[in-house]
Order: C-alpha cells, then sequence, then structure tokens
C-alpha cells in the first residue's frame, strides 16, 4: 500500500514537471526571428509575437562592431503598439583591452533620455584559450551615462 502511494505520488511529479517543461518550449515556439546582415554579420534582429496567424513586434535587438569582427555594442528596444513606435530598454557595450572584456550595461531612463539607470559594469579575464578565467561585477547609481 505503503509503495503504491509512493509510486502514485513520484507519477504525479514526474506529470507536473514534463508538463511545465511542455508549457515552457511552447511559449518559445511563438518567436519568430527576423536577422538583418552586413558582410556577414547580424547587425539587428527583430523578433516578433506570433498570435495564430499574425505576428506583433516585440523586441529589437541592434548590435555594433569594430574592425576586427568583435561585438561593441548591443541596445534593445521594446515595442509600443499604443504609441506605434520602438521604445529604448537597454544598452550593453563591449570593450576589449588585452586579455581583458570589459561589459557596460544600463537601462534607459526616459525622464534623463539616456542609458542612465542600473548601469552594472562587468570585467572578464581571458585565458590563452579565450575562456574566461575570473569575473569582477560592478554596480552603482554615481556613474554617468554610458557613453555612446
Amino acid at each position: 500500500m505503503k509503495t503504491s502511494n509512493l509510486f502514485k505520488a513520484i507519477a504525479l511529479v514526474a506529470m507536473v514537471i514534463v508538463s511545465v517543461m511542455n508549457s515552457e518550449m511552447k511559449a518559445q515556439d511563438n518567436f519568430i526571428t527576423n536577422e538583418e546582415a552586413k558582410n556577414d554579420l547580424v547587425v539587428a534582429k527583430t523578433i516578433f509575437k506570433q498570435d495564430g496567424t499574425y505576428l506583433y513586434k516585440h523586441i529589437r535587438y541592434e548590435f555594433t562592431y569594430d574592425n576586427e569582427n568583435r561585438l561593441t555594442g548591443k541596445i534593445a528596444s521594446k515595442w509600443d503598439a499604443a504609441k506605434e513606435g520602438w521604445i529604448p530598454s537597454f544598452k550593453i557595450i563591449y570593450q576589449y583591452n588585452g586579455n581583458e572584456i570589459t561589459m557596460s550595461y544600463g537601462l534607459w531612463n526616459k525622464s534623463h533620455e539616456a542609458y542612465d539607470k542600473n548601469i552594472q559594469k562587468s570585467v572578464y579575464e581571458m585565458n590563452d584559450d579565450n575562456m574566461p578565467v575570473a569575473y569582477q561585477n560592478y554596480h552603482t547609481a554615481n556613474w554617468s551615462a554610458m557613453a555612446e
């Protein structure tokens, strides 16, 4: 009797886990991506939500690169259907210095019209195989807006 109840409990937990995982997978299937490339580099990516046969703008990413084709910037904008336009969301700047990569992140501040909200900075030290071996993260509200 105890074994039967234990088996039922395990089966129920397994079914719940499978159900949750299945619903998450289906949620990801409702997005369509359109990439824009220039010189074999993705310079923009627009993500659309799919609702039946209709597509709705969701989020747009714009990418910049240096002369070595390394990613130097990423800007995200969310679609505002009421205003029928893209609203800035966040910006990430990548800087390369020897074996370090510095990543600066800032949220769009509507009142300042700048990416100066919740600014964070991460520094990654890379090894000879270009794999991160050390990491430092900084948070502050006192930094100025992120440079272009």
